[in-house]
């Protein structure tokens, strides 16, 4: 991947792939916003003024993504390079973005599914100052309604800035020619200082959502945003997700036989939060299920990734599953612009080559995946439920999860 810095700081990098496609990404987010809804506001605003161009948000990164022709990307480029410099900040603008964000927040504030995750994170992580991230949807849109121009200007001026700003650009293109355009149209964007991605204390620990009783749900994570040998993880992730697919749908008899049957189980294993917030998140949803059969059968599966060594027949298979995800993001120009910016901004520009991780994942040995699980598993655990039952309590279910 061929890369180049202008003066101001802008990264640009190049990226093969068959779609054209520009993603603009910028170091700030709502993790790491300086005012509550500051961030989704600006973003809102900038949305109103363009056409073809969507956002993707991430936390600590946001991203400004188009596809375009094979002789669209000047225009495009200039397009995205002037809203930036010089965007639209009127009133009228800033109300009707500010109502589309509460509008939205009053209308998914009710979902189970979207409180499950928020009290989630608000388990796993606290700030440096020992204070937990508190979602309150009255507080959101209130910070939202009160800001004006001059805290939009001033966030501007702090974040959209060269330092803080990579452009990725994927598909064939001339790059002598798209150097020159870069230099034109984002070259006079103001330098500005570095954004450090901030560092989050993860604590782990225990909450409960008060259910109806039509089903049961189950989060468990570990804090990832720091772990080595990040292909030997792809791999343990992959072999877990289809270990605890092939669990839930199995009953063990007295005597030790087994019948199978198609259980409603829905297993999600997934990295979740934000870039630089990281998680390993197992969750299952189920309306057959009790909470501690959810919980027995994903303890079970941790305690024998930790434990014992995969057959080489199960090791081959989950290799496999994990390159073809890793290929999947690569080759979709949007993820993988996202990712390479990430690279960036929370690697200090220390940018993976996928090449290289894939070889990794291909080599990669059934200790070498013993032996990561231990590391992921070690860190406290975060267990958020979702239910009317009785259950495990967080203490019983760390003994569980005892190696």
């Amino acid at each position: 991947m061929e890369k180049l810095k202008l003066n101001n700081g802008v990264t640009v990098v190049f990226a093969p792939a068959k779609e054209r496609l520009i993603c603009v990404s910028i170091n700030v987010g709502h993790v790491n916003e300086p005012k509550l809804g500051i961030a989704a506001l600006y973003e809102n605003v900038l949305m109103k003024q363009v056409t073809r161009v969507q956002m993707i948000y991430g936390g600590n990164i946001t991203s400004l993504f188009t596809p375009f022709a094979k002789d669209e990307l000047e225009q495009v480029m200039a397009k995205i390079a002037n809203l930036i410099k010089k965007p639209n900040l009127g009133d009228d603008l800033i109300a009707a973005a500010a109502y589309d964000i509460v509008r939205h927040t009053r209308d998914m504030a009710p979902l189970v599914e979207r409180q499950m995750k928020l009290l989630y994170k608000h388990t796993a992580f606290r700030t440096g100052s020992g204070k937990e991230f508190v979602w309150d949807t009255d507080s959101y849109v209130r910070a939202v309604e009160s800001y004006r121009q001059n805290d939009l200007r001033e966030f501007a001026d702090r974040y959209y800035t060269g330092k803080n700003m990579v452009i990725v650009i994927s598909g064939e293109v001339n790059k002598k020619q798209v150097k020159e355009w870069a230099e034109q149209y984002f070259g006079a964007i103001s330098a500005g200082e570095r954004n450090r991605v901030k560092k989050h204390i993860y604590t782990g620990g225990y909450a409960q959502l008060s259910a109806n009783g039509a089903f049961n749900q189950v989060m468990m994570g570990w804090d990832v945003t720091d772990i080595r040998n990040s292909p030997a993880a792809n791999v343990m992730m992959s072999m877990l997700a289809k270990r605890l697919e092939r669990s839930f749908n199995e009953v063990e008899l007295v005597g030790g036989k087994k019948i199978f049957r198609q259980s409603d189980a829905r297993i999600e294993v997934k990295i979740a939060g934000y870039y630089g917030l990281r998680t390993l998140r197992i969750s299952v949803v189920s309306a057959q299920l009790s909470t501690n059969e959810i919980i027995d059968v994903i303890c079970k599966n941790i305690v024998r990734l930790t434990t014992t060594e995969a057959s080489d027949r199960r090791m081959e298979t989950s290799r496999q599953w994990a390159l073809t995800e890793k290929l999947w993001l690569f080759s979709q120009p949007q993820p993988a612009a996202v990712e390479i910016s990430w690279q960036f901004f929370g690697r200090n520009e220390d940018m993976y080559d996928i090449n290289t991780r894939l070889n990794y994942i291909a080599d990669m040995s059934a200790h070498e995946v013993m032996l990561v699980a231990r590391d992921i598993f070690s860190v406290p655990l975060t267990m958020v439920v979702y239910t009317n039952q009785p259950h495990y309590t967080y203490k019983e279910v760390k003994e569980k999860l005892t190696w």
